[in-house]
């Protein structure tokens, strides 16, 4: 998979029905330092399912992009270790939920990307 290809919308309906491969499962997790537990919650699946996985199905394959869109605004704003720890921590504007217990949903991870973009352009709360 060609990560430019993931910039054209219809490119990611494609590459989505196809599904995302291994290698884009662990890069991603080296990446969120997640484990594999964090992540099958997230992706819905079990764990040992998740380890087994050569292809992942359309669902996953979206959520696995939204996770990484999410990762990649949040170290860019934080840094990999600051973005960790942002994640781990109960905030006050998600009703003292940490980050790390929204991403199972599309609209959780929606949320965390408007908090990053709060921050972002100095818009507290």
């Amino acid at each position: 998979m060609d990560l430019d290809d993931l910039d054209e919308p219809l490119s990611r309906v494609d590459t989505f029905r196809n599904g995302l491969d291994k290698n884009s499962f662990e890069s991603f997790k080296a990446l969120s330092g997640l484990d594999y537990e964090t992540l099958a919650d997230a992706l819905g699946v079990s764990a040992k399912t998740l380890q087994r996985k050569e292809v992942f199905d359309t669902g996953q394959s979206e959520k696995l992009y939204q996770l990484a869109e999410l990762y990649a605004t949040g170290i860019n704003y934080f840094g990999r270790e600051g973005f960790r720890r942002w994640m781990d921590r109960p905030l006050f504007s998600l009703g003292n939920r940490s980050p790390l217990d929204l991403i199972d949903v599309s609209t959780g991870i929606d949320l965390l990307k408007a908090e990053i973009m709060r921050l972002q352009h100095g818009i507290a709360i």
